[in-house]
């Protein structure tokens, strides 16, 4: 097969996730937005099942409206539904539904994009409500921030705004749940081209997504901050008892306190690395999303960088400290542990030492007891063999043999006494030699 430039194609082995890889810089593309427009966006929590029944309630409302459903297995879903455009987008916790509405309402957030949405729907979107934020994006000129309109379409809330991309277009934001329950947020269209206004539009509501995201933490922290300051102090008291130890029971019960310590501060890290580490990374999309805006103050009115960096950076640090405290401890009881630990084997050692030379005692007065027995056995047994010698010798003098018992007698003792040496030695050794292992 040849191209259209006229160059041979050449086959090469693919890698399998080329084309995966490929077509990733290219999702979640931005809408094309032409203002104006109303947008409502809303998040919601859920877990792996609850993410596949995002899709699948989606397929129930484009069955509706005479359209094609998701595929199960897409991550994103974009299409128009009726009078409304739906972009929803699955991610690792969530899912989020933006709705796109064309035209505004007066006053601007009087009429939203979710009203054309069916409510029976909404109301049993799988997952729970974390963020929620309608977007106004409008044309023509803004009106005075610090006059009395702007205020008023945010029900008298303290704003935040900015001109943001080069000048080409102004916002603003309070950051506040409204009597709606949705956070509220104007842009003013300048001289933006629909893509940018769509990439626009995306980074505004990535920023608030992710900030209340990063924010999950937040409570977690705070919960097991003192609960780590007081196992803190726990570890203190339980290493000052360490010089005064005096038994090996001691030693065993400050182990036994110091390991379920450990299994306490494993647990409290085990349940938050996953939250710790994902609040890192939400927070880096915000000050990413914020940075892209390029912002540029309106006089006597803060950023909504100022503002987010204020009060996100404490929180975000909260976070670090909690998760360095527990680190911290973690290593230091495992420290802890090991240092009792080798108390322990040394106290081990020296009572094995203590066991060993107490049975190398024993064992030389076994055998010291034992070479007595063998000296008592052969002059038993020589005892014993002489008598039985004498009586021998008594009977061949009374047959008539010309044997003079006294002299055998007295002749057959060292022989007698030589040959049960000799015999109980060579017992011995056999019995020395069965015993002995073989030759590897």
């Amino acid at each position: 097969m040849t191209p259209s430039n006229g160059a041979p194609t050449v086959r090469m082995e693919t890698h399998p996730l080329r084309n995966t890889l490929n077509e990733e810089v290219h999702a979640r593309p931005p809408p094309l937005i032409d203002t104006p427009v109303s947008v409502s966006h809303s998040v919601f929590l859920a877990d792996d099942g609850g993410l596949d029944e995002s899709f699948d309630h989606i397929a129930v409302l484009a069955k509706r409206f005479g359209v094609e459903g998701p595929d199960p297995d897409a991550s994103c879903y974009y299409q128009q539904l009726g009078d409304f455009e739906l972009r929803a987008e699955r991610h690792t916790e969530f899912c989020g539904y933006t709705f796109i509405r064309k035209g505004v309402s007066d006053p601007p957030f009087g009429e939203t994009a979710l009203s054309l949405v069916p409510e029976d729907w909404l109301g049993e979107i799988p997952g729970v409500l974390l963020a929620g934020m309608h977007v106004v994006i409008e044309s023509g000129s803004p009106p005075d921030p610090f006059g009395p309109v702007l205020p008023s379409w945010f029900e008298g809330r303290c704003i935040f705004g900015s001109h943001i991309v080069d000048n080409k277009a102004v916002v603003w934001t309070s950051f506040r749940l409204h009597s709606d329950g949705f956070g509220r947020c104007l842009v003013y269209n300048l001289d933006l081209s629909d893509f940018q206004a769509g990439r626009t539009l995306q980074r505004l509501l990535d920023i608030d997504t992710y900030r209340l995201l990063s924010l999950l933490a937040l409570p977690e922290a705070k919960s097991i901050g003192p609960r780590a300051a007081r196992l803190d102090k726990e570890l203190s008291a339980i290493v000052d008892q360490f010089s005064g130890l005096s038994s090996t029971d001691d030693e065993h019960r400050l182990l036994n306190e110091l390991t379920n310590l450990a299994a306490t501060v494993e647990q409290y890290r085990a349940n938050t690395n996953y939250r710790f580490a994902a609040t890192r990374a939400y927070h880096s999309l915000v000050t990413g999303g914020l940075a892209e805006l390029r912002e540029k103050k309106f006089p006597g009115m803060s950023t909504m960088t100022k503002f987010l960096e204020r009060r996100l950076l404490p929180a975000m640090r909260t976070c670090q400290a909690v998760e360095n405290q527990l680190e911290s401890l973690s290593r230091r009881i495992d420290r802890a542990i090991d240092l009792l630990r080798a108390r322990v084997d040394v106290t081990l050692e020296s009572q094995n030492q203590k066991l060993l030379a107490e049975m190398n005692r024993r064992g030389q007065l076994q055998l010291r007891l034992q070479q007595t027995v063998e000296g008592l056995s052969v002059a038993a047994i020589s005892y014993y063999m002489v008598g039985l010698a004498k009586y021998g010798l008594e009977a061949g003098h009374a047959a008539g043999w010309p044997i003079d018992t006294k002299i055998g007698t007295g002749l057959a003792v060292p022989i007698v006494i030589l040959g049960v040496w000799w015999l109980v030695r060579r017992v011995k050794r056999g019995i020395s030699t069965q015993e002995s292992p073989p030759d590897s």
